[in-house]
């Protein structure tokens, strides 16, 4: 991973590894707080080894003894023997493990000192079982290593004795609360940025224009930045009130234009992958910022039960494409004006329907209806429902011969987005690109697509480049004559 997936990483996630740290945090704290204090006292004792009229030589021999008796005597002062004489002459309602794991023997490196840790929750018990720790200790020695001394009044061989006094903390020496808090911080921490990669490894949705830029092959005509969530008044009165959402559908608008493969009215199916994400807010914007440039747009939703086009628009209508399509109406009536200054019309019908979808509307009849509102009109935009869950976006997109792919950030996935994309140019659609909806981080900074070149003179072969790629589309005419491209071949 580079920097800047390590950037990417902190953008997503960073709410997730914060989160985990501060409880990591909130963890530590409350195994301090809880844990009870632990309070420490040290004494010393010093192994002699003596002989009556000792010389310089026996006594150089006596201190390598004592070194090497105070190696050993680390693991006896431990021993049972020795606790269960200290727990019954002190009366400590401990067991002889419990007094072992609270008593620590050392001997430094070269030295017949052994320096003694008691460890206990009251700090008077603490101090009471170091001291009598030692002369306990005294008496088994003597026992073991001068049994024919005992009791004789000689001076014996081997012995123990106590050398300062014993020194009891002043603090608790543990809980530590500061270790405690940054040792939870640090392990949350860890487990946060370990969440962050899995995640980051494992989750297929596309979040912003890095993940569809570079996981398809498909150009990115627009990118719609996060707004408020939009109802069923916002655009009434025309384009979002927010600068950065209107100038981004205007250059949606642009681009749909300069990206557009042959010259006079054409038609454009909009749709998306396995759900609806927001692909009637995005034709709806671009359908309004294509009529404020003078362009003659008829909005045409073929969504079925779930068309919200008339509703966002603040039209009432009774009519839908159906009724076109089965006579019912003619075209000119079902044809309802947005606004009087504007060359927009809408074939959609108002209200939530209520029963099953309408048939699936046949490629024939999807391209009759087209050819007879591109006489009316100079963009005909069709809303879609899904690629993967009906069949009508893949027909009408066959007999109009292009489509755009709309993704919502953070919850189109890229599987189904690529599925979609492959089923469409499997059936001979050029999808002219795509438009990621709702992307985060892009509020203020509208998104500013590399602009195609234009076409040839004589308009019937064009070459543009995206990212690196160049391909080639040959223009003909499809079923009904509407105008169609062919299917890019240089594309996968």
């Amino acid at each position: 991973m580079d920097l800047k997936a390590y950037i990417r990483l902190l953008r997503f996630h960073w709410v997730a590894i914060l989160l985990l740290a501060l409880a990591g945090a909130a963890v530590g704290t409350v195994v301090a707080q809880t844990q009870s204090p632990v309070y420490e006292a040290r004494a010393q004792m010093l192994v002699t080894v003596t002989a009556p009229g000792e010389d310089s030589s026996q006594a150089y021999q006596g201190a390598l003894l004592a070194q090497q008796r105070a190696t050993s005597y680390t693991t006896l002062l431990t021993s049972q023997s020795v606790l269960r004489q200290l727990t019954e002459q002190l009366g400590l309602p401990y067991s002889v493990e419990h007094m072992k794991s609270h008593i620590t023997a050392t001997n430094p490196a070269d030295t017949a000192v052994i320096d003694v840790t008691v460890k206990d929750r009251s700090a008077g018990q603490a101090r009471q079982i170091a001291q009598a720790l030692g002369p306990a200790f005294s008496k088994v020695v003597t026992s073991v290593e001068n049994p024919g001394q005992a009791g004789g009044g000689q001076t014996p061989v081997i012995s123990v004795r106590t050398l300062n006094p014993v020194q009891l903390m002043e603090h608790p020496v543990s809980p530590h609360k500061g270790f405690d808090v940054m040792l939870g911080l640090t392990v949350g921490l860890v487990l946060g940025l370990a969440w962050a990669v899995v995640r980051e490894v494992t989750d297929t949705r596309i979040r912003d224009l890095h993940d569809l830029g570079h996981g398809t092959d498909v150009d990115v005509l627009g990118v719609l930045p996060h707004g408020r969530r939009r109802g069923d008044t916002d655009f009434r009165s025309g384009l979002p009130a927010s600068t950065s959402e209107a100038q981004a559908y205007r250059w949606l608008a642009l681009t749909t234009e300069l990206s557009a493969r042959s010259p006079g009215p054409r038609a454009l199916v909009v749709t998306s992958a396995a759900r609806e994400d927001g692909v009637t807010a995005v034709a709806v914007g671009l359908a309004i910022a294509l009529a404020e440039g003078g362009t003659r747009t008829i909005l045409v939703d073929a969504q079925g039960r779930s068309a919200r086009s008339a509703d966002l628009l603040g039209l009432t209508s009774p009519w839908d494409l159906t009724d076109v399509v089965n006579a019912r109406v003619p075209v000119d009536e079902a044809l309802t004006a947005w606004r009087a200054d504007m060359p927009l019309r809408v074939l959609a019908r108002s209200g939530a329907e209520e029963g099953p979808d309408p048939a699936p509307l046949r490629q024939a009849e999807a391209g009759e209806l087209c050819r007879r509102l591109m006489e009316r009109a100079d963009v005909v935009l069709l809303v879609a429902p899904p690629v993967l869950n009906r069949s009508d976006a893949t027909a009408m997109s066959r007999a109009v011969g292009q489509a755009m792919l709309v993704a919502e950030a953070k919850t189109t996935r890229l599987p189904d987005f690529d599925h979609s994309l492959q089923r469409l140019r499997s059936v001979g659609v050029t999808v002219m690109g795509a438009v990621l909806n709702g992307e985060r981080g892009r509020r203020g900074v509208p998104y500013v697509p590399p602009v195609p070149p234009a076409p040839h003179a004589d308009g019937h072969d064009v070459r543009h480049q995206n990212r690196g790629r160049s391909h080639t589309a040959a223009w003909s005419s499809g079923p009904n004559g509407v105008p169609r491209a062919e299917p890019d071949r240089g594309r996968r």
